[in-house]
């Protein structure tokens, strides 16, 4: 994996020194900058951010900001009309969140970008699975609740 995509719940969580998977976050943040893997952070997540924080409080130095732009608007609607699909799939999640991670996913999907970290584990199976098996992409997913140490298989 060369690149990753940072989801709001992941950036949350950096910056949030009393939550408990804050040591989680710096963790994968750290070993994001040592293994030298590019750093993307969309315009969605920053007004998402921006909802509760300043965004200015990101470590805006060391990631790539990715505009949302009219590729992205049209690759996301593709994905939403995929995931009308398996309506019930995504039945038990707000439509907010299914259009934001479309809009994520297509980010990720234009830009070739290998990775994704996120806290929510409901968006792997419910939204990002089936647009990956119907356009036939692959993408790491990274799951914040797990240790960084598990991620690697390095042993406690």
């Amino acid at each position: 994996m060369d690149s990753i995509l940072l989801d709001t719940s992941f950036c949350i969580r950096l910056l949030k020194s009393n939550d408990d998977l804050h040591q989680n976050a710096k963790d994968y943040f750290k070993y994001f900058l040592e293994k030298k893997i590019e750093i993307y952070l969309s315009s969605i997540v920053v007004a998402e951010y921006s909802v509760k924080d300043d965004p200015a409080n990101l470590p805006l130095e060391f990631v790539k900001i990715i505009p949302f732009d009219f590729f992205d608007g049209k690759t996301a609607g593709e994905f939403h009309s995929i995931l009308l699909g398996h309506r019930e799939q995504v039945a038990n999640i707000e439509r907010n969140v299914i259009k934001d991670d479309c809009k994520l996913i297509a980010q990720i999907f234009n830009r070739n970008v290998q990775g994704y970290i996120t806290k929510d584990r409901k968006s792997f199976r419910q939204i990002i699975e089936p647009i990956k098996e119907s356009r036939s992409f692959s993408l790491q997913l990274l799951d914040l609740e797990i240790p960084l140490i598990e991620f690697k298989g390095e042993l406690f």
